[in-house]
């Protein structure tokens, strides 16, 4: 496009020195992934970033075998003597043949934690939450639903039905009560409970107007359907409880994950990305030579953009080098361009939000910004794409 651009018989002598010079530097452009321009970056400066100028980055496997080196010591210990949050994952028992175990659940957490380790705040507990009197008021509740069901003379009922199974579940927990002594249980009885909720049985419904002689089917239907309501209140207020708990008893896994990982001479994605931010926030003199040397950023699939990767870039297209956080770095006019749809926006498990990409777009429009609209597709043909528009 450039030699046809200098060949055109309409360029001006200026255009053509300028179309020269792009042809000559034209090798100069980094083009790849935002993963692979940080690990530039930092082989360039790992000193001022404080990491082993060898370093490799780990592939995924490699990360596995190192969060597996780190939780398979976790898990032996906790075995031993369960933390609180460990010990209700492990009551919990699988309802599916695909669901996974208690212990894998426990290292998909940890996982998680060690993926948004750079977010480092302890997590807030449901305020005003007592999961012991809860639970309790739950159990109560379900032996009252069951019991309606010796009022009606159709055991055949479906709707019967399922108030017996409910009753089957209270009267085992009761039995294990009174085998203790009547001491509850409460993490098996969450554990019971989280099963009981998960049943097709909820939707069982029978059929007639009357379920007894005193009582109207309608009746019982709203009845079960609150008190599921509640049940599943209760658990997701629970479970949020349980997030953080298992916060803290994990956190040892997280930071053997990355003393393993820095004795190894590793840097995982995230680190690639953490330490090339931590050197532009921190380094001023670092700061303003890159932001010197390029000229230009273009960002494809911007919708797929993290903070921390929307932060890099901010802070390298920063008209003021004293700017050294993404809230203060206003992009130079012309520096920054973004290509995005937020109607593909489907990563939020990789941080990602669409709401982060639109609150981004506002801000760079009210600095100066243009949207450009691109309405044309080139995947298709037109048949298709007026088949699908219609």
């Amino acid at each position: 496009e450039i030699e046809r651009a200098r060949a055109a018989a309409d360029t001006s002598p200026d255009a053509r020195a300028r179309l020269d010079l792009a042809l000559s530097e034209l090798e100069t452009a980094r083009i790849g992934t935002i993963h692979g321009f940080c690990a530039d970056l930092l082989r360039e400066r790992p000193v001022e970033a404080g990491i082993d100028p060898l370093f490799d980055v780990a592939a995924e496997e490699e990360k596995d075998r190192i969060l597996d080196a780190c939780f398979d010591t976790f898990f032996q210990r906790a075995l031993s003597a369960p933390p609180p949050g460990v010990a209700r994952v492990l009551r919990r028992r699988s309802q599916r043949r695909d669901a996974i175990g208690p212990r894998d659940e426990l290292r998909r957490a940890a996982l998680s934690l060690i993926e948004q380790r750079d977010y480092d705040a302890p997590w807030a507990v449901p305020a005003g939450f007592d999961r012991l009197r809860e639970l309790d008021a739950r159990f109560s509740e379900l032996r009252d639903l069951a019991k309606l069901a010796d009022e009606s003379d159709n055991k055949e009922s479906w709707l019967v039905k399922s108030l017996q199974e409910i009753g089957r579940v209270v009267a085992e927990v009761e039995r294990r009560e009174r085998v203790r002594g009547g001491e509850r249980d409460h993490d098996g009885l969450e554990a019971e409970l989280r099963a009981l909720g998960r049943q097709r049985l909820w939707g069982w419904k029978g059929s007639g107007k009357w379920f007894s002689k005193t009582r109207e089917r309608a009746n019982v239907l709203d009845f079960r359907e609150k008190t599921k309501e509640r049940l599943l209140r209760t658990l997701d207020l629970a479970d949020a409880e349980l997030a953080a708990q298992l916060r803290d008893e994990l956190r040892d896994v997280v930071s053997e994950y990355v003393r393993l990982k820095q004795r190894a001479g590793k840097l995982d994605f995230l680190d690639l990305l953490l330490v090339a931010r931590d050197l532009l926030c921190e380094r001023a003199d670092v700061r303003v030579e890159l932001q010197s040397r390029f000229t230009h950023l273009l960002v494809d699939e911007f919708q797929d953009t993290d903070p921390l990767q929307a932060e890099i870039l901010f802070l390298l297209a920063a008209r003021e080098p004293s700017a050294a956080r993404l809230e203060d770095a206003e992009p130079e006019p012309g520096k920054l361009f973004f290509v995005g749809d937020p109607k593909q926006s489907i990563y939020r498990f990789r941080r990602a939000d669409v709401t982060f990409y639109e609150r981004l777009k506002r801000r760079l429009v009210a600095g100066g910004a243009s949207v450009l609209h691109l309405r044309t597709s080139f995947r298709s043909v037109p048949s298709i794409q007026t088949m699908v528009n219609a």
